[in-house]
């Protein structure tokens, strides 16, 4: 009874908090410092339930539970900036438009037709004007170029579509265009098009069927992923307790890659991350068939999550306890197997026998293609200091935003290119810390984690997709001091992103997140590839 009467009343406080925050909500950069002063204030709560532990006078555990429950709760308020909404609503619009309209109608767009067919709709519906005085992207060159060369062809558009599915099609763009800004409507337009894989196309072409573009629709879906989010900590805390729980959503609170303002009020941005956190707590619960066929079903629809299918195989490989979960590994490479095969099978039939083959061809390209929120490793190795987007636009006066960042692309892609070999050689050393740490992980569903976490040193991603770091919340009852490197990691990220020389300029910014987000992982690595201390 004690316990939850702390709980209640510091979840009740942090609550009355963010509700009297969000009449109005936090701009971009009071966000961050009040991040970072959630993440500090968790860390000095980890730190004095050490000290106290240490004297012998341990925090009763209602109270230390209550305290960090509570600087969770107020964690994920600050995740949506304590009520600041993407234009006043709560509706990522920029996002639901690639995802619905892009699963909806993957088969008749593709992967390189989105914007061009967007513009013809456009202009059908008496927008041609605009579409010929703004820009688009070319997902065939990657260029920005004029929106009015779609309008010479149509016909490559519209003889895709039955004649019912235009009608559709152009009711849904108009929809999506019609809470929008032109400005906003343009930015739109010109980003790198729609990326998820076939069988995430079944899923969400499937929601986006059953759910009109409606305002209220679309808010529908956009709530989909508070949901999800929810459903990740819930699930952390069956499997792992308490304290990983309240860990779990303060580092999703205060954690900088995914925020609010990239993934908030969007449509399944975090089906895969939900899938993850199933994976490693089924995992962790000993139901590995179904912790592999989660894993399988992340992995076929986001790519590098098939990472974690090494972690599971090589845990403890070489010591005396490796056969000890021989049959575990067994079926979670058995259930994973099968969610593959199923996921495949089902993206084929929803978006057409050959989109395997031209998503992979997509995926090529659009890794060539330099994108200034990009981090991992290669980001760091690739780095040019000549080659800041600061740098460049200022070699460039008078010239338009267009010019200058493809300019900064060009030069950002030749520079990956040359680092290649140095890249090639850093992964083959990292490979061998993960083999070592896996050695001596020994638990699967430790190894599943530890995987995962390799993710951005075996390739560049999008910078959103780090917000799957907080499955290593999970870490902290296998090796001391987890929880406060993870805390104290979040808040130094946090006080980079307010300082101006590093956070103005995207490409600074993400650089200096590669840089943290890599050392995170080696540095977790490390801990597991040494002797543990005791927990």
């Amino acid at each position: 009874m004690k316990r939850a009467l702390v709980v209640v009343a510091v979840a009740v406080a942090g609550i009355a908090l963010g509700v009297f925050a969000a009449h109005r909500g936090v701009d971009e950069w009071s966000g961050a410092r009040l991040r970072a002063a959630v993440a500090f204030a968790a860390l000095g709560w980890a730190l004095w339930l050490r000290s106290r532990r240490r004297a012998g006078t341990p925090v009763e555990l209602p109270v230390a539970h209550g305290v960090a429950a509570g600087l969770a709760v107020i964690a994920a308020a600050a995740w949506f900036d304590f009520g600041a909404l993407p234009s006043g609503t709560a509706l990522h619009r920029h996002d639901v438009f690639h995802y619905y309209v892009g699963s909806k109608y993957h088969r008749e767009l593709g992967y390189t037709r989105l914007y061009a067919c967007a513009a013809v709709a456009e202009a059908q519906d008496g927008g041609e004007t605009a579409v010929r005085a703004r820009d688009m992207r070319d997902l065939v060159t990657d260029h920005v170029v004029p929106a009015a060369a779609a309008l010479d062809h149509p016909e490559e558009c519209t003889s895709r579509f039955s004649p019912a599915r235009w009608r559709s099609f152009r009711t849904d763009v108009a929809n999506l265009h019609a809470g929008m800004s032109g400005a906003a409507w343009a930015e739109t337009q010109t980003d790198h098009g729609y990326n998820p894989s076939p069988a995430w196309s079944a899923l969400g072409g499937t929601v986006a069927r059953v759910v009109p573009s409606t305002a209220a629709g679309l808010r529908a879906l956009a709530g989909l992923d508070v949901v999800l989010m929810a459903g990740v900590v819930a699930v952390l805390g069956a499997a792992f307790g308490w304290r990983v729980a309240a860990l779990a959503l303060t580092l999703a609170g205060v954690q900088e890659p995914g925020k609010f303002t990239w993934l908030g009020f969007s449509m399944l941005r975090l089906d895969w991350f939900a899938l993850l956190a199933v994976a490693v707590a089924l995992l962790r619960r000993r139901r590995p068939g179904l912790a592999g066929a989660a894993l399988g079903l992340a992995a076929v629809m986001r790519g590098f999550p098939a990472l974690g299918i090494a972690g599971i195989v090589l845990a403890g490989v070489g010591t005396p306890s490796f056969a000890r979960f021989a049959t575990l590994r067994r079926r979670a490479v058995v259930g994973f197997a099968a969610a593959v095969a199923v996921g495949c099978v089902l993206g084929a039939a929803a978006a057409g026998p050959g989109a395997w083959t031209e998503w992979t061809s997509h995926i090529r390209r659009h890794a060539a293609a330099q994108a200034s929120n990009k981090v991992g490793l290669g980001v760091i190795v690739a780095f040019d200091p000549a080659l800041r987007v600061e740098r460049v636009q200022a070699a460039m006066p008078g010239a338009s935003a267009e010019t200058w960042m493809q300019a900064w692309a060009d030069g950002a892609r030749s520079a990956h290119e040359r680092s290649t070999l140095p890249r090639r050689a850093l992964q083959l050393a990292v490979a061998a810390l993960w083999l070592a740490a896996l050695r001596r992980a020994r638990r699967p569903w430790i190894g599943l984690v530890l995987a995962l976490l390799a993710a951005p040193l075996a390739t560049d991603l999008s910078g959103y997709y780090l917000v799957y770091f907080v499955l290593a919340a999970c870490l902290a009852g296998a090796r001391g001091g987890v929880e406060r490197a993870l805390l104290g990691f979040a808040a130094g990220v946090e006080v980079l992103m307010v300082m101006p020389a590093v956070a103005w300029f995207y490409d600074d910014r993400f650089l200096a997140i590669s840089v943290a987000y890599v050392g995170l992982a080696v540095g977790l690595a490390i801990a597991f590839a040494t002797r543990p201390r005791r927990v």
